[in-house]
């Protein structure tokens, strides 16, 4: 009986140990010190082309304010701060398509460290400079790298 035990937990120890690699995450890209915000990408209407100016540069003061260095190339920087609008077309009956600003920060190496949606399935018409600087500032101001 006595050998029973141990090789019971011996056999347990193993498979613990074994199966406690399986449990650790990946490994962190390094540390990021400073990010490049790049132009927002895929504009679907020339309206929301004006707020180009507005999401750049809300995204670096956000950032500057979190702590993080505004890299001014691209070179330079730890990680990239890509936006992206994403349209919905119009539905039959309303007068605009509907639109998703995205935001992904990606590390050097391309590993993608978040995503947030910064304007979620909204009016195009509904937007304005200050209305997509507040959505920035509450959202990608809760970022923690």
């Amino acid at each position: 009986m006595h050998r029973l035990r141990q090789a019971t937990l011996s056999f347990l120890g193993c498979l613990l140990l074994g199966l406690s690699g399986c449990t650790a995450g990946s490994p962190l890209p390094g540390l990021i010190r400073s990010i490049y915000v790049e132009e927002p990408s895929g504009v679907p209407t020339p309206d929301l082309a004006q707020y180009a100016a507005v999401i750049h540069d809300t995204s670096v003061r956000v950032l500057v304010e979190r702590g993080y260095v505004a890299a001014m190339e691209p070179a330079t920087a730890d990680a990239f701060l890509h936006a992206v609008w994403i349209a919905r077309p119009a539905i039959a009956g309303t007068p605009q398509g509907r639109v998703t600003l995205q935001m992904t920060l990606v590390s050097r190496n391309g590993v993608v460290l978040r995503v947030l949606d910064i304007v979620t399935d909204t009016p195009a018409g509904f937007l304005s400079r200050e209305r997509i600087s507040d959505h920035i500032r509450e959202k990608l101001g809760t970022i923690r790298l």
